[in-house]
């Protein structure tokens, strides 16, 4: 009998490891995966119409012969749960699987009667590398509870949508099917804040863009892997905005708005940053000029959005001095002891070198042994 696999979700957008995933799946014996994007998805909003999300579909399964859509969800209208959509997909296709990433087994407590869902079709769930412990125990529960669960021998790269998102406004789409891309482009999805982006890669150099684009990634990877609950919005424009004066500190400007005590120096930039972000940018939220201007030196007392853009800044994903992983391991298990591993690590960097030590970095650096007594 033929299998079919049901692999639902909101494609928001389409991305290449939805793609592999699904032709993984093939491999395991289907004989056709079915993409089921849903309408209104119970558990988050989706940030463009499902006609925009079906036709990234469309267009990029085109080039999959074994690949199909439907369109259930949507026709049923309202928000609808994997527990009543799974028996009806089984009626239209005979035998199924249900196709899930790791997180989704992780979080599948907090489904809608989930023993209803693992009652409805046998499982196919691709693990996720970084919550291998989580995903460990999810797998015991559920299958002492009943589950028909076949774990994938392929593990998918960690993609963020939320990421992918944001990251279209910088016209960084690696990871995103082509035809998908084309079509984003022609509708101008998800470019909230691309005339800012566009701005920036005018005004600085190219390294220094790839630089604020990978630091952007890893400020909102670190949002949500560490459940720190800050606007995503937010972080993007700080971290996106964080070196926006990076070359224009070294040339003639306006310190006006800068203190005396910094000007030619390596931390310049962040309080200029701030300066031009507010002026040129157009960006009045304190909270996101305060990060802006104590990303590189930090300060007594930061704010959760502060300590994260002065980190992502010094984990983003080129980074490779000696210890860098260390840093990135502990921020993900622990955000605050992260941080302050940060700090010191900046701190004993400067202190090796021989470098000025602006005061605020001493100030911090003092503040946060101080109370760590």
């Amino acid at each position: 009998m033929a299998k079919t696999g049901i692999f639902g979700g909101a494609f928001d957008p389409l991305h290449n490891s939805h793609i592999e995933m699904a032709l993984k799946a093939l491999e395991t014996g289907l004989d056709k995966v079915v993409f089921v994007p849903s309408g209104i998805p119970p558990h988050k909003s989706c940030n463009v119409s499902f006609e925009d999300r079906i036709e990234m579909l469309r267009r990029v399964i085109s080039d999959y012969p074994r690949f199909d859509i439907c369109t259930l969800e949507y026709d049923l209208g309202g928000v609808n749960y994997a527990k009543d959509v799974l028996p009806r997909l089984k009626e239209i296709y005979g035998d199924i699987v249900y196709i899930i990433g790791g997180d989704s087994l992780i979080d599948l407590d907090k489904w809608k009667e989930p023993e209803q869902v693992i009652a409805a079709a046998p499982l196919l769930v691709f693990p996720r590398a970084d919550r291998e412990e989580e995903f460990s125990r999810a797998l015991v529960f559920w299958r002492e509870k009943g589950a028909d669960i076949t774990v994938a021998e392929y593990m998918p790269a960690a993609v963020s949508s939320t990421c992918i998102r944001y990251l279209i406004n910088m016209d960084k789409t690696d990871g995103i099917p082509e035809k998908a891309t084309e079509y984003i482009n022609e509708r101008g999805l998800y470019k909230k804040f691309a005339d800012k982006a566009q701005k920036l890669k005018k005004e600085v150099l190219p390294a220094t863009y790839d630089h604020i684009a990978r630091t952007c990634e890893c400020a909102l990877r670190l949002n949500f892997e560490c459940r720190l609950g800050l606007d995503n919005d937010k972080v993007f424009l700080s971290a996106m905005l964080h070196d926006c004066a990076k070359l224009r500190s070294r040339q003639p400007h306006d310190t006006s708005e800068v203190p005396e005590d910094c000007i030619g120096s390596e931390v310049e930039h962040q309080f200029l940053g701030a300066v031009i972000a507010k002026k040129e940018y157009g960006i009045e939220d304190s909270e996101i000029l305060s990060a802006i201007r104590s990303h590189c030196t930090g300060k007594p007392d930061m704010t959760t959005l502060e300590k994260l853009v002065f980190c992502a800044d010094m984990l983003e994903d080129a980074r490779s001095y000696n210890g860098v992983e260390e840093l990135r391991k502990l921020i993900r298990e622990n955000f605050e002891d992260g941080f302050r591993a940060c700090l010191k690590r900046s701190y004993d960097y400067l202190l090796e070198k021989n470098c000025y030590i602006y005061p605020l970095t001493q100030e911090a650096v003092d503040y946060y042994n101080k109370i760590s007594e």
